[in-house]
């Protein structure tokens, strides 16, 4: 669905009246509940579930030759709730993320744009917690187990 145009605004004025902000939705089996965060100084209320206000930072997936993109979120590690659900998924295999664009200042808040993607690892430390995101690399898997190339199969070429 695109932007509505109120969300448009507060993107690109200088002062907006509407706030848009990045909220974060993590899942997995273990988990009766996901995790939930906003990028903001307060919490939100979005679809029945409280994010609480936490920092985060992302970088973007690279365009590198034979592997897969992948981009990571780094997400403060200052309440320590995200230890539980790293522990909890054993590493996070098998979990998922919803990132939202949310229009905080709609009532109630609407989602603007949102992309579900796997958890492909994560790594924490005392101060961070680095989420890796991407999707199964299906398609940089080769075709056949063994190639017969000049590497495997010397005597044959």
């Amino acid at each position: 669905m695109p932007p509505s145009a109120r969300a448009v605004r507060a993107q690109t004025e200088l002062d907006p009246a509407d706030v848009v902000v990045t909220a974060l939705e993590i899942r997995h089996p273990a988990l009766s509940e996901p995790i939930c965060v906003v990028q903001d100084t307060a919490s939100l209320d979005l679809d029945g579930r409280n994010h609480i206000p936490l920092a985060f930072r992302s970088r973007l997936a690279g365009d590198v030759d034979g592997q897969a993109p992948s981009a990571e979120i780094g997400i403060d590690n200052v309440g320590r709730e995200l230890m539980r659900w790293v522990d909890a998924a054993q590493g996070g295999a098998g979990a998922t993320i919803r990132v939202m664009r949310v229009l905080r200042t709609a009532t109630p808040p609407r989602v603007e744009w949102e992309v579900t993607t796997d958890v492909l690892g994560v790594r924490a430390t005392q101060r961070e917690v680095v989420v890796r995101l991407g999707y199964d690399p299906l398609l940089t898997r080769p075709a056949v187990l063994v190639r017969y190339d000049p590497q495997t199969a010397p005597g044959l070429f």
